[in-house]
């Protein structure tokens, strides 16, 4: 059977770049999930290891998302750490860094750019940059149902209460509760997002979810 390059570019651009997402992970010995969209292409760096949830979709190039995505999805774990992501997870030209421990709930929306780092990469002085002296790293833990909006920065050691929300453009340095709505930078608690917030859903399954 002749498969040849020319065939493979005739595929949809959707299936091209899932099938690159697939040699990627299987070259970084990463567990391909049930139900994994990827759209666009990929960055992959898994030193460490990478644990993804069933039901996420990656969006890497504006075409699919015109929100203003101005870079592809990398996914970076480092030697000893861990990245992991739960189910039902969305995100649009993502920057995910850990060197230590980057743990994100089910159903978390990321929105275009979003990043989310654990670590300084460089330390704040500059004898320590030049001498070579390792960045300060702490864990990130988001919730469940957290939204962290368009450009949305997240650094080292920092928790995001489940369904929480972070307003674009904002920069999160300490831990947000659950249930708020943030933003600013630093990022701080605007008010509680509460029943009043909620649109009735008469036929919503939200009930149900799992």
């Amino acid at each position: 059977m002749n498969f040849s390059i020319a065939k493979i570019i005739r595929f949809p651009s959707y299936c091209f770049w899932h099938l690159c997402a697939r040699a990627q992970f299987a070259v970084r010995g990463v567990k391909w999930p049930q139900h994994l969209t990827v759209k666009g292409p990929l960055g992959l760096s898994a030193i460490g290891r990478i644990e993804l949830g069933d039901h996420i979709t990656i969006v890497n190039d504006s075409k699919y998302n015109r929100a203003g995505i101005n870079h592809s999805t990398q996914l970076v774990a480092g030697r000893g750490a861990i990245l992991k992501i739960g189910n039902n997870v969305g995100m649009s030209g993502a920057s995910i860094y850990a060197e230590s421990s980057i743990e994100i709930g089910n159903h978390v929306l990321l929105g275009a750019n979003a990043r989310i780092y654990d670590t300084d990469f460089h330390p704040l002085h500059f004898q320590d940059r030049m001498a070579g002296v390792p960045p300060k790293t702490a864990p990130v833990v988001i919730g469940d149902h957290v939204w962290l909006a368009a450009n949305v920065t997240v650094l080292k050691g920092v928790n995001i209460g489940a369904r929480s929300v972070i307003a674009a453009g904002s920069v999160v340095t300490s831990n947000i509760p659950e249930d708020c709505l943030a933003g600013g930078i630093p990022a701080r608690v605007i008010r509680k997002i509460t029943e009043n917030d909620l649109h009735k859903h008469f036929d919503s399954n939200l009930d149900n979810t799992s």
